[in-house]
């Protein structure tokens, strides 16, 4: 699944649309096999007509803004993506499982790519009714922000009900930052020295720290490199791959040597979840 960084780096080039005016919002006739499309199309009609005023993001979720309300929610899922196209006769040869048509009155216009059918499209009346949405609303600080918190982190961190927590698996919880998933959980841990089998209440001061400042380190570092693509799974509208998998220190690295003591990297699992880790640097 697309994590922040992934999520960020679609949302900035979906903001060339920015202004363009919508000639109409349609649904494939590959999309009404699936419930949750059928009957969409009407509802959608009413964006026709009116200008893309901003693409937002909150933790993994996109929010499409128009001159007038409502606003679209759309969450990728586990592999939903953008591909922008300049004519619709791309289509059959820049998507596989095209979904959602979003065309506008003057190119480019955006598709939405969906194979495993796990994405989402929601309708909200304004970006604060977006807010009051339980998977947003809930969300703690977000860790692709560019002047990250980290006195707010330490004091999250600090809180009770995170305690009896192993960190590798609180990581995960956008309750405490928002965006990590279980590529960058793995990398900032390593870049924290911090095992994941650590019990929060374990961490010395310094070492909360040193994690708060790997989770700002490593999501922008991942967003520079425009995300992590490993397969066909996730691309950028323009069709490009992102590049940050080239400097993964020990994600999906199980068996091969740390770049840093030549220990051999090793995989627990944590919560269903596959977490990858130095024995060594990491303690």
């Amino acid at each position: 699944m697309p994590e922040g960084p992934e999520v960020e780096s679609v949302r900035r080039e979906l903001l060339q649309l920015i202004n363009l005016v919508v000639e109409k919002i349609a649904f494939t006739p590959l999309s009404q096999k699936y419930t949750k499309y059928q009957g969409k199309e009407e509802k959608f009609s009413q964006f026709t007509n009116q200008k893309l005023r901003n693409v937002h993001r909150f933790n993994k979720f996109l929010v499409w803004e128009f001159d007038k309300a409502p606003v679209i929610l759309n969450h990728l899922g586990m592999t939903g993506s953008w591909t922008m196209i300049s004519s619709l006769e791309e289509l059959s040869s820049k998507t596989t499982h095209p979904k959602v048509i979003v065309e506008m009155r003057t190119p480019p216009h955006a598709i939405f790519d969906d194979s495993r059918n796990f994405g989402q499209f929601r309708l909200f009346s304004s970006i604060e009714a977006v807010k009051q949405y339980p998977p947003i609303k809930k969300v703690g600080i977000d860790g692709l922000a560019e002047d990250f918190p980290l006195g707010e982190f330490i004091d999250r961190l600090a809180e009770q009900r995170f305690q009896n927590r192993q960190i590798g698996d609180l990581l995960m919880d956008p309750r405490l930052v928002a965006g990590i998933g279980n590529i960058y959980k793995a990398e900032i841990l390593f870049e924290a020295k911090i095992h994941p089998e650590r019990t929060v209440s374990t961490l010395s001061t310094e070492e909360t720290t040193l994690l708060g400042k790997s989770i700002s380190k490593i999501l922008l570092k991942a967003f520079y490199d425009k995300g992590s693509s490993f397969d066909a799974r996730y691309k950028l509208p323009s069709g490009e791959s992102g590049g940050a998998q080239r400097w993964h220190k020990v994600y999906q690295r199980i068996d091969q040597p740390c770049d840093k003591c030549g220990s051999l990297i090793e995989k627990i699992i944590q919560k269903n979840r596959s977490t990858y880790y130095c024995p060594t640097c990491q303690d």
